[in-house]
């Protein structure tokens, strides 16, 4: 979707994070006419990647099928095009059928939905954020974190999907905004959901010099060292490490030097040097 990806190595534990935020009420909000989401599943498996580039999300459903979410900035055949092959790829690995949505960030507010190839019609259903205030939503949602508010039931998703949403500034800005704005809330455990719903949806489309903002936030916020315990807690360390490889590929490729990719990634410099033979 975007340039630059949030390098930091606790992305898996996003994915409760997200499975919670993309429950029904989200499915029900946006029109998505599936069946409810069981888990996030990782996206950036080896036979889903297209130019470099991975699906935005996946999700298991009750009814054995997969759900594939994509934000956008922009639209054109060309993304249908790369969509196809991403939910080829899927089905291929997984032989179950994949319901594909995609969510246009403001500025969109008309999109092709269906690629005709002939013999095989493909179709990505459309969302559209371009209704949606994100200037007077934000000023909300702080009046309530800064007087204590128990916050409601729909204001998880709103903070989610801020960035997307129509603003006076561009979405990098926006994406930290909530970012340190959600680093205000006292309670600890949704502190760290909602910040890292806002990541995981602003991943694709901030640049190098958010990623480094957002870094320090957390850092400031002590959520990485949370969800590092929680990894810790939850024994989840199967497939970290070829994940971080996986994202100090795309990060090399982008530009950045070893240097930077080791201090995001943690991995060895020598690790990553040889990465980028």
């Amino acid at each position: 979707m975007g340039s630059k990806e949030i390098p930091y190595q606790h992305k898996d534990i996003l994915f409760k994070s997200l499975t919670e935020i993309f429950s029904n009420r989200v499915l029900n909000f946006y029109d998505i006419n599936t069946a409810p989401i069981v888990r996030a599943e990782p996206a950036n498996l080896p036979a889903i990647k297209v130019q470099q580039k991975t699906m935005d999300f996946v999700f298991y459903l009750a009814d054995d099928s997969y759900l594939h979410l994509e934000f956008q900035n922009g639209q054109g055949p060309k993304e249908l095009e790369r969509f196809l092959e991403y939910d080829v790829a899927l089905y291929r690995k997984r032989g179950k059928p994949v319901h594909t949505y995609v969510v246009y960030a403001a500025g969109i507010t008309q999109a092709a939905e269906v690629l005709d190839c002939g013999s095989i019609s493909y179709c990505a259903r459309a969302v559209y954020m371009h209704g949606y205030d994100g200037d007077s939503i934000i000023e909300d949602l702080r009046k309530k974190i800064l007087r204590g508010d128990p916050l409601e039931e729909l204001d998880p998703l709103k903070f989610a999907f801020l960035p997307l949403m129509k603003s006076s500034k561009s979405r990098a800005e926006r994406a930290v905004e909530a970012v340190e704005l959600a680093g205000k809330i006292q309670d600890k455990v949704q502190r760290a959901f909602l910040m890292g719903c806002v990541i995981a949806i602003s991943d694709n489309f901030i640049d190098q010099a958010y990623v480094r903002k957002i870094l320090e936030v957390l850092r400031m916020s002590k959520v990485l060292r949370a969800l590092e315990e929680e990894a810790k807690d939850e024994g989840r360390k199967e497939g970290r490490k070829e994940a971080l490889k996986t994202m100090a590929k795309k990060l090399l490729l982008k530009g950045m030097n070893i240097d930077e990719v080791a201090e995001l990634t943690g991995l060895p410099k020598e690790e990553i040097r040889n990465l980028a033979r």
